[in-house]
């Protein structure tokens, strides 16, 4: 993860280790949902399976800015009618009843019979203090940077180039280097999927394996320490540039890990950054959002602080030319907004190991739809 985050809050992370969902039935849940979604197209006309598809983007609209205004938040304590919201977020009435409407047809809040709105469980994960911040993901997504770029997806796929330096001008790290605010929601929503992924992470990994571990452009830490929470035996290094260190001190303090922790600022992409002197080194959703030509300097320059035999864990989601899953789309989304990033599938990740010095060992998948991969420094 490339930010830091003032999305943490020591109320909702805490010493103790966060829940590990079971691999199995976490998946067989995931392909449940899917082959039920596939049942409801089934029984319907498919150009009402269509419509629905093609009509996504006013869903997407109307969650991100009800995100954006805190409605979750608003109708919290006591639920309110489309005027009083209206009211609260300085909107017109009659549109805040028509979005509102809108909401709850596509299952989001519950509409009593006096016309007041509460939150329901879909809507309820757009609350702030939610652990996992789906409401920054919903403002991220739908940002307006985001969207304009998406609108440039024909030329993208014309030329398969990505479509947010076109359109904006700049990549968007320095998109975001220059929206602060931007930043901030997007450095949210990477901590708030990190939370979701580490404890699967934490528990399928063999880390008793391993005794000194450090996080190459590991953000505030999200990930290394829920591994330390759970590896007693561990000490940490995280590598990241100097403010996201600064903000990270809070979330490892809070963790009971500042301790174990050593903090270097670095760039995974400057030769001589990545501090030595670990066993093993991870990388987490950070080839995905880089060209092959960048990914193997990555690599290169974490092969270069380590000892033959050392390992690297690559964790990113494995996206196959048959993948029907979230990865595809995800892979759309790199393809448009990254710096000619990609998601992978095995075949291709190996073949960026073995260009910087590494050997594919072994593949684990966590509970969560995420792999390790571990690789040896040749």
């Amino acid at each position: 993860m490339r930010f830091g985050s003032s999305f943490f809050r020591s109320s909702s992370v805490s010493s103790k280790p966060l829940p590990a969902p079971p691999r199995r039935a976490v998946r067989g849940l995931l392909a449940l949902r899917k082959a039920l979604l596939r049942a409801a197209d089934a029984v319907v006309p498919a150009q009402l399976a269509v419509f629905d598809r093609v009509t996504a983007i006013a869903g997407s609209h109307l969650v991100t800015e009800l995100a954006r205004l805190g409605v979750a938040d608003l109708v919290e304590e006591r639920p309110l009618t489309a005027v009083e919201l209206a009211q609260q977020t300085e909107t017109d009435p009659a549109a805040m009843l028509r979005a509102m409407r809108g909401a709850v047809s596509m299952g989001f809040f519950e509409r009593d019979g006096e016309g007041r709105y509460a939150n329901n469980r879909l809507s309820a994960t757009l609350r702030s203090r939610e652990t996992y911040d789906v409401r920054s993901f919903a403002r991220y997504f739908g940002s307006r940077s985001n969207v304009l770029a998406w609108c440039d997806f024909p030329e993208t796929l014309r030329t398969g180039k990505n479509a947010f330096e076109r359109v904006h001008g700049k990549s968007i790290w320095d998109w975001f280097d220059e929206h602060p605010q931007e930043r901030q929601t997007f450095a949210n929503t990477m901590m708030a999927m990190t939370l979701a992924d580490a404890p699967g992470i934490a528990t399928t990994y063999p880390f008793e394996e391993v005794r000194r571990l450090c996080d190459v452009g590991g953000g505030r830490g999200t990930l290394l320490s829920e591994i330390l929470v759970r590896h007693r035996h561990l000490s940490g290094v995280l590598c990241d540039n100097a403010g996201v260190l600064d903000s990270a001190r809070e979330l490892l303090s809070a963790r009971g890990v500042a301790g174990r922790v050593e903090l270097v600022a670095g760039s995974f992409f400057d030769e001589g950054s990545v501090p030595k002197g670990a066993d093993a080194y991870v990388l987490k959703h950070v080839l995905h959002d880089w060209d092959d030509e960048r990914c193997i300097a990555i690599l290169r320059n974490c092969r270069a602080a380590m000892e033959r035999g050392g390992k690297l864990l690559v964790i990113e989601a494995l996206v196959e030319e048959t993948t029907e899953d979230y990865g595809a789309l995800a892979d759309l989304h790199m393809m448009i907004v990254c710096c000619d990033g990609r998601e992978r599938g095995r075949g291709e990740y190996e073949k960026l190991l073995v260009a910087a010095g590494f050997r594919l060992a072994r593949v684990l998948e966590a509970p969560t739809p995420v792999a390790i991969l571990e690789a040896i420094a040749v």
